[in-house]
């Protein structure tokens, strides 16, 4: 069944969605900036979480509102899944970088990048390897914040952690709908593909205010 479409916008929903969610991580980019200006290397943590929300869903939004040609439709495919492991890299660094001390935090920060790293030169130079290895990655990345959390929760308390797993549970949940397609409410509109993009918002919005209420008013480590 064909999907409805704007005008040439090939998923105006997807697109609107993630559109706005760019224009939002730019201004929490800023905002988090400012927050931080008084330390610098604090302040490049924080900008490092906002250029890769918006890096994700700007190229997103692009994606899915262009009616591409073929071959550049393959080619924004390809960027769009690598931008979900610069998201999760990026949004573990102002909370490594920031709350974490030690060895800790360098093995988080190397250990995120690294699989991010991967994941990017595999989605885009070898993109017929089969999705669930990009999953495994995805959800190993996200979910490896269980072994720092218990430093998490000495210092930032249970509000932050919170936040920290409920937008976790989003990204997960989002993921589980994608694989399993499902729900299917209206396929022509609105269905288990724009429920994916919804909470991979909200598990960005979740980890947005870990940040901002927590981690950019304390010390550095």
């Amino acid at each position: 069944m064909d999907r409805t479409t704007l005008g040439r916008m090939n998923n105006p929903v997807r697109g609107f969605l993630h559109g706005t969610a760019a224009a939002a991580s730019v201004a929490a980019l800023i905002l988090l900036a400012i927050r931080t200006a008084w330390d610098t290397p604090r302040m490049l943590s924080m900008i490092a979480f906002g250029l890769s929300a918006a890096a994700l869903y700007t190229t997103s939004s692009l994606y899915h509102s262009i009616p591409w040609r073929r071959r550049w439709k393959q080619r924004m495919q390809r960027l769009d899944h690598s931008m979900i492991f610069l998201l999760v890299a990026g949004t573990y660094t102002p909370i490594a970088f920031n709350v974490l001390s030690g060895s800790l935090k360098w093995v988080t920060l190397a250990f995120v990048w690294g699989i991010a790293a991967a994941g990017i030169f595999q989605k885009v130079f070898f993109p017929k390897i089969r999705n669930w290895l990009s999953i495994t990655l995805y959800m190993v990345m996200g979910w490896f914040a269980v072994i720092p959390l218990p430093r998490l929760m000495d210092r930032l308390g249970m509000g932050a952690v919170g936040l920290l797993i409920l937008g976790g549970i989003f990204y997960s949940t989002g993921m589980i709908l994608l694989v399993t397609k499902r729900p299917r409410l209206s396929p022509r509109v609105f269905s288990y593909h724009e429920v994916f993009h919804l909470l991979v918002i909200s598990g960005s919005v979740a980890h947005f205010l870990m940040i901002l209420l927590y981690i950019a008013p304390i010390a550095r480590t």
